[in-house]
């Protein structure tokens, strides 16, 4: 099926058991006075895993964060949450921030190539329009799916679904013949 043609594409692109979790550098803040950023899990790490290429996991991460940050005031918390949705056999990975938030009619677009919310020369918050249509890319390449809701109380919660790595998938090493 579509699973298993997406976890042969995945393996044969150099993709292996990866944990779908934060590392220390991309939960720090940029700079002195930027948003706190916090780190959450509700299930071991060892759970959270999935067949993907580790370094495109990490840019979802940094990309998803950047996007936070250029659109949270730098008192406003960040949260980054882990979790597991095992009846969807999914790892869950959920940024959580209290900026702008997305209006409900552009939430869409913004996973579109070179779409951008602020059109104005003038623009404050950077960015190239691409960053989360890189997202939207690399998770779609890993079968999974990312939406962004609104969070209770104002912001915006990005969220990306990809499957969870079962051991028929994991990448098994050759043998060795004498």
């Amino acid at each position: 099926g579509a699973a298993a043609r997406a976890s042969a594409a995945a393996s044969a692109a150099g993709a292996t058991r990866t944990a779908v979790a934060p590392r220390s550098g991309e939960t720090a803040a940029p700079a002195t006075g930027a948003a706190p950023v916090t780190a959450s899990t509700t299930v071991p790490v060892r759970r959270a895993v999935v067949l993907a290429e580790e370094n495109k996991i990490r840019q979802v991460i940094t990309n998803l964060m950047g996007n936070a940050m250029r659109f949270t005031a730098d008192d406003s918390p960040i949260e980054i949450r882990v979790y597991v949705d095992d009846a969807a056999e999914r790892a869950l990975l959920e940024i959580v921030d209290h900026g702008e938030g997305v209006p409900p009619q552009i939430r869409e677009k913004i996973f579109q190539r070179f779409w951008r919310a602020d059109t104005s020369r003038t623009r404050e918050t950077g960015g190239s329009g691409l960053g989360l249509a890189i997202v939207s890319s690399i998770v779609a390449a890993h079968n999974g799916h990312v939406d962004v809701v609104e969070t209770p109380g104002g912001g915006a919660t990005f969220r990306v679904a990809l499957p969870l790595a079962s051991s028929a998938a994991a990448p098994q090493p050759l043998p060795v013949e004498a």
